[in-house]
């Protein structure tokens, strides 16, 4: 049930990245999309792992 619980948050964290650093005109949003990037494509593998 945790776990569960800690990927939402990671999920939802990462998402506020992507769609903050969307938005923001410099590099720094640049690095916030590719730091929520990584969050989910941490969670996709994680999920896939399970699976093989």
């Amino acid at each position: 049930m945790i776990k569960k619980l800690i990927y939402l948050v990671i999920f939802i964290v990462s998402m506020t990245l992507v769609i903050k650093g969307n938005r923001a005109p410099d590099y720094k949003g640049l690095v916030m999309m590719f730091i929520g990037a990584a969050g989910l494509l941490s969670e996709l593998y994680i999920y896939n792992k399970g699976y093989q």
